[in-house]
């Protein structure tokens, strides 16, 4: 009877240790989130990409005050003021000449006198800018530059941003598997003490196994805790750039069991010169610098505007009430000291600068796709080697199931084989997600979302 009862203790083993390796326990509460699901959420609600989306529509309003400047400018103003003292004035006998027929105008001194009250003074102008256009012209021009290149600023952000969700969405999952992982082992360990204190209680086993798998499976519980720890501070984390509230509950769906086709350098590289942001803002700045050099070589021509204005003071006895002129304004400054001179020529270092920052960054684009590329064949040739040691580990499990049951091994070296196939899944698990985490970083060398 012995007998009977301890070979079905080893069968109810055996069916764990069978269970423990391949155990899907349920995802943690929440609906799944899909990658292509997270990324558009993000690039939706991320709020630090909306403060990006803002500074593109601030240099467009800015376009709008560059192109403002061609057209005339209105200035008026009004003055309402209490005169403190009189107004007088005094116009000299004979001061606006002497004729034959009417003799000395005025024939006698003049008084004009204003009291103390109150006055007003109104004036409108106009002025049309002429010869400052082409400057004006210029700047328009790097305006549109810079709103190109917040344009671009923003494409780069929101690629970095499809890049940090892709990252914190595989750290989800690996936090997710191992969690489901050992869940696994503290329910197997927790079945294996209750058939520990099955065994020792028919003095089948000893104390110390008992305190062992006792020990095991604390261990197992305080790994679970830290998982479980390292799983929310990673959601919350994928939240946040979400957008969302951060206790929002979700689980993610598995990566693909297939992998990829083996991604072409050459064409890589194509790729990357052609979207990657960081070579379109270099132009840019070229262009910019460009600009500015041009309109710094505007200021040796004098501003010549044309004007018209309109004065009228109120209230005041000696002065007309309209008046009205047109004409033409110039300002220049002919002596200074060198200072456009100057300003030209570092502009042009400036323009020199942003020459050489195109092919710099050309460059590095160039190291930063090759490295990626690498790192993702790497992580595609160490999955190859994970995925054939844990078909190698599970063989051997089934061999070693296989000779217990016929009672020519013992229980611990099936348990030390069980240990081996937990640790070969885990690894296989991690070089799957380092490889979809390899690829991520590889999409974004290309400039891709």
């Amino acid at each position: 009877m012995m007998h009977v009862r301890l070979s079905a203790v080893n069968c109810a083993l055996v069916a764990a240790l069978c269970l423990f390796p391949y155990a899907n326990a349920q995802t943690s509460g929440g609906a799944v989130l899909t990658l292509d699901e997270a990324v558009r959420l993000a690039k939706s609600n991320n709020r630090e990409l909306k403060i990006w989306r803002l500074d593109v529509g601030k240099e467009r309003e800015a376009l709008g005050i560059a192109k403002a400047n061609l057209y005339p400018r209105f200035d008026t103003s009004l003055l309402a003021a209490e005169l403190l003292t009189p107004l007088d004035f005094t116009i000299n006998k004979g001061q606006f000449g002497t004729f034959r027929g009417t003799g000395p105008i005025p024939g006698s001194n003049t008084d004009l006198h204003t009291p103390a009250r109150p006055i007003a003074v109104a004036s409108v102008t106009a002025t049309q800018p002429l010869t400052q256009l082409l400057r004006i012209h210029l700047s328009v021009a790097g305006q549109r530059l810079k709103v190109n290149a917040a344009q671009l600023s923003f494409d780069q952000r929101e690629q970095k941003l499809t890049d940090d969700v892709r990252q914190f969405y595989y750290q989800v999952l690996q936090w997710q598997i191992q969690h489901e992982s050992q869940q696994s082992m503290v329910k197997y360990l927790e079945e294996l003490l209750q058939l520990t204190d099955r065994r020792l209680s028919q003095h089948a086993a000893l104390e110390a196994d008992r305190l062992s798998v006792k020990a095991e499976l604390a261990k197992a519980t305080y790994q679970l805790t830290t998982i479980e720890d390292k799983l929310a501070d990673s959601k919350e984390g994928l939240n946040h750039l979400l957008g969302r509230s951060v206790q929002s509950e979700f689980s993610v769906e598995p990566v693909p069991a297939s992998l990829p086709e083996q991604e072409d350098l050459p064409a890589a590289r194509a790729i990357a010169i052609g979207h990657r942001p960081e070579i379109k803002l270099a132009a840019n700045r070229v262009h910019q610098a460009e600009l500015a050099t041009k309109s710094e070589k505007t200021h040796y021509i004098p501003d010549v505007s044309i004007q018209a204005s309109y004065f009228s003071p109120a209230n005041i006895n000696f002065l007309p009430q309209n008046i009205g002129s047109v004409g033409a304004l110039l300002t220049w400054q002919p002596w200074d000291w060198g200072e456009k001179r100057h300003k030209v020529r570092q502009a042009a270092l400036a323009e020199q600068q942003a020459g050489l920052s195109v092919e710099d960054t050309r460059e590095q684009v160039l190291v930063d796709v090759d490295s990626n590329f690498r790192h993702l064949r790497e992580a595609r040739s160490h999955l190859a080697v994970t995925e054939a040691l844990r078909d190698a580990e599970a063989e051997k499990l089934r061999n070693q199931k296989e000779a217990y049951s016929q009672q020519s091994i013992l229980l611990s070296d099936l348990l030390k084989q069980q240990s081996s196939l937990a640790d070969a899944e885990s690894q296989y698990h991690q070089a799957v997600l380092a490889y979809w985490s390899a690829r991520a970083d590889f999409q974004k060398t290309l400039g891709e979302e």
